[in-house]
């Protein structure tokens, strides 16, 4: 297999429970990491595990896009609108946060017609060239250049941030909480001054919660937090864990 890391940890797993990881000595782990935020209910929980049983006797794979109503699927985007602002009220499934960011990206240059978009130092998007064009730091990015036009990094944070937005800007992409830069959450007041500047020039906001949602920051959504809601939510690792 290819390898993913200069320094792979080499421990051949056998199995995970709970919060607990077994090589195939049998040691004992505690999984700190979570699959990267994915466990967010932990591992082989058997509600998790009856319901994959379940629906893999049913079928599995049919046609990723619209011609059959798979109720599973629809089922599951009506329960996140419950729990979802009215305005956050259509789903778009895809496989995994990296094609989420594409998704948005797309969507929102489709909307607006418009080709700017604003990011972040040290943001963490995914790993495919339109989201790696918005990863926020050269270390990601460097060896794979040219990347897509008209991406504009700026400070997280920062008053330089808002006076960017203009009627050019097709979006902004923020994560609520920047998690690659060592857990670092904006004052929800410029949270808020953000919005507003989106929302008078016409921008979508588009908010990264791939590693920040389904409760990992105390409520549900990390947005709700700072009184906004954003025009794109992005939504992954717990979600299909």
């Amino acid at each position: 297999m290819a390898q993913t890391s200069n320094a792979p940890i080499g421990i051949e797993m056998q199995r995970a429970h709970g919060i607990y990881l077994f090589d195939v000595q049998g040691k004992e782990y505690i999984d700190g990491i979570s699959g990267f935020s994915v466990a967010n209910i932990g591992h082989s929980h058997p509600k998790v595990v009856s319901a994959v049983q379940q629906q893999v006797s049913e079928y599995m794979h049919l046609i990723v896009y619209g011609e059959f109503i798979q109720q599973p699927q629809v089922a599951y985007a009506k329960l996140l609108t419950d729990y979802l602002p009215a305005t956050l009220n259509c789903v778009y499934f895809t496989n995994s946060g990296t094609e989420a960011t594409e998704g948005a990206m797309k969507l929102a240059k489709r909307i607006t017609g418009r080709t700017k978009i604003l990011a972040f130092h040290n943001a963490y998007h995914g790993s495919t060239q339109g989201a790696l064009s918005i990863m926020g730091s050269e270390y990601w990015r460097n060896a794979y250049r040219p990347l897509l036009p008209e991406v504009y990094h700026l400070v997280y944070g920062s008053d330089a941030a808002i006076e960017a937005i203009d009627n050019q800007t097709a979006c902004v992409v923020v994560e609520m909480v920047q998690a690659e830069a060592g857990i670092v959450s904006p004052m929800k007041e410029w949270l808020q001054a953000l919005r507003a500047e989106c929302a008078a020039k016409g921008v979508m906001l588009i908010a990264d919660e791939i590693q920040s949602g389904f409760g990992r920051t105390g409520t549900l959504w990390a947005f709700e937090q700072s009184g906004i809601v954003p025009d794109i939510l992005l939504l992954g690792k717990a979600l299909g864990g």
